[in-house]
């Protein structure tokens, strides 16, 4: 329905109607589907996606992913290039390579060697792939509070060494696992001092080695050692 524009102006209105019904406390799955669907969203820029449909929380992570990526080729394409994937990581599923929702991925190795691990936050565990083949190598982790568990796994990050960090936004911690997939240890807990995190997000490694943590609760970027010390 409508250009741009309209699509974008119409989406902030069905985001107020939302909010002013009390949410998903009170507004149904199938009435805001009922709502939305009446929007072209496809139209949107990944500049509107990002800053408008993405952060209303209104719109599935299923199609968020269907909108991002049609967006991604739209604007690919408008400038004259065109691409096409060479591998496809994962399903929709339970099952080993498959995925309930994905959250962040990062990449370790080099060659045949090369892996690709991405979190799933709704099943409680991070799927690890090998690049060139695209088949899935092993799956660490699973839901529950104990060492290893995961209650809402978000970041993921390697260090030199190929031991993988995962954070866990509900968690408030950072679990560790070595090359094989074995949990080593973690660290982390919820609070505003040093070291401590109020839901963990994205992870990465300097070249030095230290790890940043984007603390989101706390409003913060944290750089610690990899034992998760200052």
């Amino acid at each position: 329905l409508g250009g741009r524009k309209v699509v974008r102006e119409g989406f902030k209105f069905a985001e107020r109607w939302f909010l002013a019904n009390g949410g998903w406390g009170s507004v149904s799955r199938e009435s805001v589907g009922s709502v939305t669907g009446e929007l072209d969203l496809e139209k949107l820029s990944l500049k509107d996606l990002k800053e408008t449909v993405a952060p209303s929380g209104i719109v599935d992570d299923r199609r968020m992913v269907e909108l991002f990526c049609g967006a991604a080729r739209a604007s690919s394409s408008g400038g004259g290039a065109q691409y096409e994937a060479s591998v496809s990581f994962g399903s929709e599923g339970t099952g080993p390579g498959q995925f309930q929702s994905v959250g962040r991925v990062a990449v370790h190795g080099e060659g045949s060697e090369q892996v690709v691990a991405a979190a799933d936050y709704k099943g409680c565990r991070v799927n690890v792939f090998n690049v060139r083949s695209g088949e899935p190598v092993r799956s660490v982790g699973s839901k529950g509070d104990g060492p290893g568990q995961f209650q809402y796994p978000v970041g993921v990050a390697f260090n030199q060494r190929g031991e993988m960090y995962v954070s866990d936004w509900e968690h408030d911690r950072i679990s560790v696992f070595d090359a094989s997939g074995s949990y080593v240890r973690s660290f982390g807990e919820k609070g505003g001092g040093e070291g401590q995190f109020v839901g963990p997000l994205g992870l990465a490694f300097t070249a030095g080695g230290e790890l940043v943590v984007a603390d989101s609760g706390n409003h913060r970027v944290q750089v610690l050692r990899e034992d998760g010390t200052f």
